[in-house]
């Protein structure tokens, strides 16, 4: 059975190297010195880890008061723990949230994956727009939002 931990860098580096759950985010995970995780304060980033190896991490960053943006890495095995990820997940988003005061919680899903945007919707997350060009390969990618 796994368990909850705080989050640390390394288990990026451990999620990343072991493999994460799509292709699709292979590209932007080389991007070690622009990785969103890294500036999750402690207490505000999570990992839940199955015999000491992290499944999937999430958690937000602060933008400046009531603002912030969510993001999760999960490793290719997430999918056998998926309806638990995906419950767990959402509970640490809301409760992190509700915990800092959060009133507006963002985060950017690239454009072509599907799973990640159905995933971000069923978070409660809504589509705001378009970001042309904007992913490290100039990919597009989605602004979601969700309001407290």
């Amino acid at each position: 059975m796994g368990k909850i931990i705080l989050f640390e860098k390394k288990h990026a580096d451990e999620l990343i190297a072991n493999g994460l759950n799509d292709k699709l985010m292979d590209l932007d995970a080389t991007y070690e010195e622009a990785r969103i995780c890294d500036f999750s304060k402690k207490g505000q980033a999570f990992t839940y880890v199955n015999d000491d190896k992290p499944i999937f991490a999430c958690g937000i960053v602060q933008l400046w008061d009531g603002v912030a943006e969510a993001w999760v890495l999960g490793s290719r095995n997430i999918f056998d723990i998926k309806i638990l990820a995906a419950k767990t997940i959402k509970e640490l988003q809301d409760e992190t949230c509700k915990k800092y005061k959060i009133r507006r919680l963002q985060t950017s899903v690239k454009s072509n994956f599907d799973r990640g945007l159905r995933f971000a919707t069923w978070c409660g997350f809504e589509i705001e727009g378009l970001k042309k060009k904007y992913g490290p390969d100039g990919s597009d990618y989605y602004q979601l939002g969700i309001i407290y």
